[in-house]
């Protein structure tokens, strides 16, 4: 996974790219306990970039999404296409949380 993230005041936007997987959960709960402290109602992910997705980062797509609930802001999934597309599809992720073009 390669990141990179902006924080606008209102907005909390993280650019993945490259391929999400198991061995970025370190990484990955950082990033989600950064979002969580930066006090913002509204995180994106932007997924545009991102090649592949295994089961792990669905399920830490999940955990953020969960910590989103718990924390006060909405998680929004923006940009996926081809095979993250497919697999977010597949898995309807549409009903946990909001996916965007």
């Amino acid at each position: 996974m390669n990141l990179r993230t902006e924080c606008n005041g209102t907005q909390y936007t993280a650019y993945i790219s490259g391929q999400l997987q198991y061995q970025d959960n370190g990484a990955f709960r950082t990033l989600v306990d950064d979002m969580t402290e930066a006090n913002v109602k509204n995180c994106v992910f932007e997924l545009s970039d991102l090649t592949s997705i295994d089961s792990a980062g669905l399920g830490m797509l999940v955990i953020a999404s969960d910590a989103g609930k718990k924390n006060g802001w909405a998680l929004t999934l923006s940009g996926a296409k081809g095979q993250v597309r497919k697999i977010l599809e597949l898995s309807r992720f549409d009903q946990l949380m909001t996916i965007t073009d």
